[in-house]
């Protein structure tokens, strides 16, 4: 079974390489602007070219409306739009049909009741990456820290073929993650950064490195 990975939070030419030569399945791009991990228009074209035919490339957003959506599609070429906010599944339907674009809608987990949401969106998501709540965390400089998901409760669903394992993976639990949660990708970026924001090449190195292994 191969271990796809997905490096959210990409920021330069140099992550994509390290990320290309890891055999990570897909890259972030972050347009939702109150991230650490933003990057705007410019930044984000050059980076998707570079990446084109060599990894796909996935254009994040977070209660975005469709407007900022057509303005980053028109200027960066993306392989699949992300969508990390409150996102109804009317608006996602809305989304697949004006753009025709491959998708995945992020779904924050915390319990049971939670859990249902996946079978709503997983008719039209193409993924359905899974993480948990975020929590606050005070005197620090970016306020939000990921935390990790209770992988128990992910046993219960049948087919995890669409589903992507997100929050606060790193190298010391991702063997363990996936054997607890049976699902074969993942999602890493903050475990890969020095700062919030700033990834690091020998974190991304170490871990595609240990993925390839796993």
């Amino acid at each position: 079974m191969t271990l796809n990975v997905k490096i959210c939070g990409i920021k330069s030419i140099s992550h994509v390489k390290a990320c290309v030569k890891g055999k990570a399945k897909m890259i972030g791009l972050m347009f939702y602007n109150k991230s650490p991990r933003y990057i705007n228009l410019k930044t984000a074209k050059k980076i998707s070219n570079f990446s084109k035919n060599k990894i796909k490339r996935v254009g994040v957003f977070a209660n975005a409306n469709i407007t900022e959506i057509k303005r980053v599609t028109k200027n960066v070429e993306l392989d699949y739009l992300q969508f990390h906010g409150n996102e109804t599944v009317g608006f996602i339907k809305n989304v697949k049909k004006k753009f025709k674009i491959k998708l995945i809608k992020a779904l924050k987990i915390s319990n049971n009741n939670d859990i249902k949401k996946i079978s709503r969106f997983k008719k039209i998501s193409d993924y359905i990456l899974i993480d948990t709540k975020i929590i606050k965390r005070k005197n620090l400089s970016f306020k939000k820290k990921s935390k990790k998901l209770n992988w128990n409760l992910l046993k219960k669903i049948k087919d995890k073929r669409k589903l992507i394992l997100s929050g606060a993976l790193n190298t010391t639990n991702l063997q363990k993650a996936i054997k607890e949660s049976g699902i074969n990708f993942v999602d890493v970026s903050s475990s890969l950064e020095i700062i919030s924001g700033k990834k690091n090449i020998k974190k991304i190195n170490k871990f595609l490195e240990l993925a390839t292994k796993l």
